[in-house]
């Protein structure tokens, strides 16, 4: 794609973004409905014998916390925190607002979406109550983020585009980063429910803008973050395109990202080189594929929590029989399922268990 070209889109897309989310906002003010009836679409990605340690949500991107749904919703969430102000002095109201708000994100953080979204409809009508625009906003938002998160990309667009609506008219510009976050989310949701196109431009907007940031204040991890889930994302949806050559390029960005924010011994780093070695795997760079994944095994040993790291070793043991090397394979599918089965991780147990017995047939 020409550069003129990339530009021409970039520009479509903030376009697209401004005129649909404020038609949105205008549909939604005539009908209060509208959020909870809207379908939601299923996507999937066949990988072959390759499972993914994540999907496109990723958990384990901010090294400030332990826990990975707490860390990945960090992320989540973070795009309008602070958008408004949580002051419990501000009266009885706003403290029982507050607190339910409190309670739906404690919700979403414990994985109880369906008990998440009662509050916040709670919490929309408080707010509502009282005028608190920017906290309906913020409600508006973590709305949108349940439905992006349970899979109803309809209505998380739709929510997002809301939220967009609402920012852009309270004066927030278009290249803020509360946008960015939105925007590379409609990317994402763009991706799954299949419309590539849009979603390309989504990310490469997302990746130019968030660049200034950096170039501008290299050392701000949260925009760091930003950029290395960006780069993951977008590496996501050109590996399911079989772009495997762009796919890993901006793999690797993401994976040098992670290290300078994380560390070498982090979860992440293990996903990114799973996702390396997978993508080397694909551009029959076999050996590539073998270095990537035994360093993923490596760091995985000092990570206790990592529920399946199993599938690393399966896919070496992968990597291994496709050159023939099948004792090396036959070792790596070993560790794998005894992992798996100590971690109660049934789906790479299931996988380990195929790649032995594709080992038995040719020993």
């Amino acid at each position: 794609m020409s550069l003129c070209v990339e530009v021409t889109m970039a520009i479509y897309y903030r376009r697209m973004i401004l005129n649909v989310s404020r038609l949105v906002g205008r549909y939604i003010e005539l009908n209060n409905n509208l959020t909870t009836n809207i379908p939601t679409f299923s996507y999937g990605v066949s990988v072959n014998n390759f499972k993914y340690l994540y999907k496109s949500n990723n958990r384990s991107y901010n090294n400030n916390n332990k826990n990975d749904n707490t860390t990945h919703y960090y992320f989540l969430l973070s795009s309008l925190l602070g958008f408004f102000n949580f002051k419990e002095e501000d009266g009885e109201e706003i403290s029982e607002l507050i607190i339910t708000i409190k309670r739906s994100i404690l919700s979403i953080q414990r994985n109880e979406f369906k008990k998440a979204e009662q509050m916040l409809h709670v919490a929309l009508r408080q707010a509502q109550a009282l005028q608190n625009q920017n906290a309906i906003t913020y409600i508006y938002d973590l709305m949108a983020n349940v439905a992006f998160e349970t899979k109803q990309l309809k209505k998380a667009e739709t929510l997002f585009l809301l939220v967009l609506e609402r920012l852009l008219s309270n004066g927030v510009s278009e290249n803020d980063l509360k946008v960015i976050h939105i925007s590379l989310k409609l990317a994402n949701i763009y991706e799954q429910i299949g419309d590539i196109e849009k979603a390309e431009t989504g990310y490469k907007f997302c990746l130019e803008t968030v660049q200034i940031y950096v170039d501008n204040n290299p050392k701000d991890e949260n925009v760091l973050i930003l950029l290395a889930m960006t780069y993951d994302w977008y590496a996501q949806m050109l590996f399911s395109q079989a772009r495997y050559a762009d796919a890993c390029k901006y793999f690797e960005q993401s994976y040098n990202l992670c290290i300078k924010v994380n560390g070498r011994e982090h979860e992440q780093t293990v996903n990114l080189l799973n996702y390396l070695g997978t993508v080397s795997y694909k551009m029959e760079e076999y050996d590539k594929a073998i270095e990537y994944l035994t360093t993923a095994t490596q760091i995985g040993r000092s990570l206790p929590d990592m529920i399946h790291i199993a599938s690393v070793y399966i896919n070496l043991g992968n990597v291994y029989l496709k050159k023939g090397l099948y004792l090396n394979a036959k070792k790596a599918c070993n560790e794998g399922q005894r992992i798996a089965k100590n971690r109660e991780d049934e789906e790479s147990l299931v996988e380990a268990n195929k790649c032995l017995d594709d080992i038995k047939k040719l020993l």
